[in-house]
């Protein structure tokens, strides 16, 4: 009987070995660059050679990342935050009766799906 509950015991401390590598690891497993060090201890996640503190482009995509945050919502290279003629039609969003080009007036459009566009 005593052989039993050795046994019953290794198992039970195994079990709970493997439990906490696998929640380690859960934490954060993110290795963008696959060079086998995680995000988050990777001083150059894109491997470029630049250190991410360095880096303009941090994750390698071409796109800087200043420029990654600003939304583009009408592809026309200029920020939404700085965008003054939404539908790209020569008039300025504060003088445009129809600012999205939609075919419906903005006065007759719902906020929520006008601030959108």
């Amino acid at each position: 009987m005593r052989w039993y509950v050795l046994l019953l015991a290794l198992l039970l401390v195994d079990v709970c070995q493997i439990s906490d590598v696998s929640a380690a690891k859960d934490v954060d497993d993110d290795d963008s660059d696959d060079d086998g060090t995680p995000d988050d201890a990777d001083t150059d996640d894109d491997n470029d050679g630049i250190a991410d503190d360095n880096d303009p482009d941090d994750d390698n995509d071409g796109v800087m990342d200043e420029d990654e945050e600003d939304e583009d919502t009408d592809d026309d290279g200029i920020p939404d935050d700085e965008d003054t003629d939404d539908d790209n039609d020569g008039v300025p969003d504060d003088k445009d009766p129809d600012d999205d080009n939609d075919g419906v007036l903005d006065e007759d459009e719902d906020d929520d799906e006008h601030d959108e566009m």
